[in-house]
């Protein structure tokens, strides 16, 4: 049985789901003006149609497989995209089924298997237009479960890891946002198991978390970056009022924050600043 089946409960699918699937279409200001993007059809193993939006940087720097977060507005990924691909970063979002551009119903068991096919068809993508930047998975708050899932199967094929307000136990997470009544299990049945997927991921992890995050706090994600097997982890507090507000609160320092942390992994050091005389 797939564990995330207790996760498809029609209150749950419309907390986490609902926001991503009814984004906002109209895109204004900021960097998402010279975002240029495309279009990747994914098929997933039952044929059900899914997309993932392109927006591409140089061949030869970092590819991020972004999943987002269930508050994520279309505004803010074109920002994402735009903002770090001033760094000629690629940025690949994926549209989970039943939401944006890919088709079927709202389901979040079958997030995994969707996962597995997005990332199948973005390395042949990759492969077939002989780019040779490395690869990095990126999640959002329900999206870091999507993400760190899909990295500790893929450990060998990634770069590293990063993940923004991510969470411990899946009924914390749940709490937090408000779903209490509904029975997902023991803490050995949690759906997602963040845990001992983390401790299975041997490669860097940049956790981004809000100081003020009422969802998941610091002493619970604390438990997951504890996990963390490589000693290039990093885990950043951002000093916002809580996890939407966290990109707007650190400002520029957000991207240059994920530059750094991809180039250091890259082998490139960043430039040193002139001493004062």
């Amino acid at each position: 049985m797939n564990p995330l089946e207790k996760l498809d409960h029609p209150g749950i699918v419309q907390c986490l789901l609902k926001g991503v699937a009814e984004r906002s279409t109209i895109v204004s200001g900021g960097e998402a003006e010279d975002a240029v993007v495309e279009r990747l059809a994914v098929t997933a193993s039952d044929r059900t149609e899914l997309c993932c939006r392109v927006f591409r940087g140089l061949p030869e720097e970092p590819h991020i497989l972004f999943f987002p977060g269930e508050y994520d507005t279309e505004a803010g990924i074109f920002d994402l995209a735009g903002q770090l691909g001033r760094f000629g970063m690629t940025v690949i979002t994926a549209d989970y089924r039943g939401c944006g551009g890919s088709g079927g119903a709202a389901c979040i068991s079958a997030c995994p298997g969707d996962a597995d096919d997005i990332l199948r068809a973005v390395s042949e993508w990759i492969s077939a237009q002989g780019r040779t930047g490395p690869l990095v998975i990126m999640g959002r708050s329900f999206g870091s479960g999507i993400a760190l899932d899909l990295a500790s199967r893929h450990c060998e094929e990634t770069l590293c890891l990063i993940l923004e307000s991510a969470f411990d136990r899946t009924a914390d997470f749940l709490a937090g946002k408000g779903i209490e009544a509904i029975e997902i299990g023991g803490p050995d049945e949690d759906p997602f198991a963040n845990r001992t997927k983390m401790a299975g991921y041997t490669k860097p992890v940049l956790f981004l978390h809000s100081f003020r995050d009422s969802v998941v706090s610091l002493t619970q994600v604390e438990w997951v970056v504890a996990e963390s097997r490589s000693k290039a982890t990093q885990f950043q507090i951002v000093p916002s009022v809580s996890r939407e507000d966290l990109v707007r609160a650190a400002g520029d320092l957000y991207y240059t924050t994920i530059r750094d942390f991809i180039h250091l992994r890259m082998g490139r050091r960043p430039k040193r600043r002139p001493r004062a005389r």
